[in-house]
């Protein structure tokens, strides 16, 4: 492999993670989940289960198991 090629980049990648950053971020995040949560349920209707037959070889349980 011909390493002299490769450049490195020194610059940090993302900041550097303090506690005030991730608090900011985990409201930011539950922020967004609420509003993911809620905007989507408004806008679609619900729907009820569906009804699926039974197949003809279904039994019921025996009362002495």
């Amino acid at each position: 492999m011909q390493k002299n090629k490769v450049l490195i980049d020194d610059a940090a990648a993302a900041p550097a993670l303090t506690p005030d950053l991730v608090a900011k971020i985990k409201k930011e995040d539950m922020k967004q989940a609420v509003v993911e949560r809620f905007s989507g349920e408004a806008s679609a209707p619900r729907k009820s289960p569906k009804v699926r037959t039974r197949s003809p070889y279904w039994q019921p349980a025996d009362d002495q198991c």
